[in-house]
């Protein structure tokens, strides 16, 4: 009967061991593919913040332009050549030239 004991105790062992092993090969082979898992979405992370850093660029070299764009619009030797050129404007002469005095109203005064 103790060798029927020993035998099945070595048995249990056995499959403790076993069952172990199989274990500790079930959680490897998990955390590894919660690593690959975890690269991959790292690179399509990466990705992704690439084309955003594409597009963003090149937003701001639009706005570059158009602010480049604005300031030529904008600048006073051309808005003068456009004034003397196609709106056939110029400068009044001194003849030309009115000028009016503002006064002052107090409230409740007649002008």
């Amino acid at each position: 009967m103790s060798w029927k004991l020993k035998k099945s105790g070595k048995r249990r062992e056995i499959i403790k061991e076993f069952f172990f092993i199989v274990a500790v090969f079930i959680i490897a082979v998990l955390l590894l593919l919660f690593y690959v898992w975890e690269r991959a979405t790292a690179m399509q992370l990466t990705l992704i913040l690439n084309k955003t850093e594409e597009k963003l660029e090149d937003i701001q070299d639009r706005i570059d332009k158009i602010r480049l764009e604005y300031l030529e619009l904008t600048s006073v030797t051309r808005i003068e050549r456009i004034a003397k050129e196609e709106l056939k404007m110029r400068y009044p002469t001194s003849k030309e030239m009115k000028y009016f005095i503002l006064r002052e109203h107090s409230q409740g005064s007649d002008p």
